[in-house]
């Protein structure tokens, strides 16, 4: 059978409607073999079957598309990045698998998935794990508690440094600032190229930090559609964070001063709600 991964570049698109590329690869399913040693031997290497680079982006092409395309090519199975519950209920009531917060480089995951692996290749902060603990009825976990004090963070920034003061935008900020609160290293993701895109800057901003491996984002005001990739990708938001520089702001997460949001607070077009 044929697995089909969206990807973008040579790795899975952050996020599913970011994918410009479908792969795919003609693989056995996990139960189609009882032992991984004969599959093994008599699939030595995951080979890509047929790669299809798509005229726009998932999102701009449409889910009838990439379903016509999944059809066409008879996959049965699709692995991607984040995507809104949606979208993920949408595919799965037309028949396909989905196997959705998956990273790494398309021939990774296809080797994982291969050899019974693909656990180790989920999104840091996967939005799926997050559900389904809150259907169980677990208002706060451990693992967020942890998150404070150990995870990664991203905050939007007009500068390199932890000095450097919060940029209240989101997708048209200066730069990201990512702290590991593990051991407070930072690097520094300079946000230019959203900058300069006239649509889709907050998408193209989300998968920046979400290819950073941040948990969290911190910032002044969030536009609905980089909040639904920045919750596609399993990462919470926290906004109306202005007027202070990001050390301070990083110090009033770890404190427990902020809260997740629930919604997007600023309109379409980067406008913040009410102005």
């Amino acid at each position: 059978m044929l697995i089909c991964l969206a990807c973008y570049g040579d790795r899975l698109a952050t996020l599913l409607e970011s994918a410009t590329e479908l792969r795919f690869y003609a693989l056995p399913l996990a139960t189609d073999c009882a032992e991984l040693s004969t599959r093994t031997a008599a699939h030595p290497a995951a080979k890509v079957h047929q790669a299809i680079t798509l005229h726009n982006t998932v999102r701009d092409s449409g889910l009838d598309a990439l379903l016509e395309l999944l059809e066409a090519e008879e996959a049965g199975v699709l692995l991607c990045g984040g995507l809104t519950c949606c979208t993920l209920e949408t595919l799965r009531q037309s028949g396909v698998r989905v196997v959705p917060w998956i990273g790494g480089t398309a021939s990774e995951v296809a080797e994982a998935w291969r050899t019974d692996t693909l656990h180790t290749m989920r999104m840091p902060g996967c939005a799926g794990c997050a559900k389904r603990r809150r259907q169980r009825g677990c208002r706060k976990q451990p693992k967020e508690n942890a998150d404070m004090q150990t995870g990664i963070i991203a905050v939007t920034s007009e500068g390199p440094q932890m000095d450097s003061m919060v940029d209240p935008r989101f997708g048209r900020a200066a730069g990201f600032v990512v702290v590991n609160l593990a051991d407070m290293t930072t690097t520094y993701i300079d946000n230019g190229g959203s900058q300069a895109m006239t649509q889709g800057a907050g998408i193209q901003a989300a998968e920046n930090v979400s290819k950073a491996g941040a948990h969290y984002l911190l910032s002044g005001f969030v536009g609905p559609k980089a909040f639904q990739a920045l919750s596609a990708a399993g990462i919470k938001v926290i906004q109306d964070v202005e007027g202070m520089t990001v050390g301070q702001a990083v110090e009033k997460f770890r404190s427990g001063e902020f809260a997740v949001a629930e919604a997007p607070n600023a309109q379409s077009g980067g406008r913040k709600a009410g102005a």
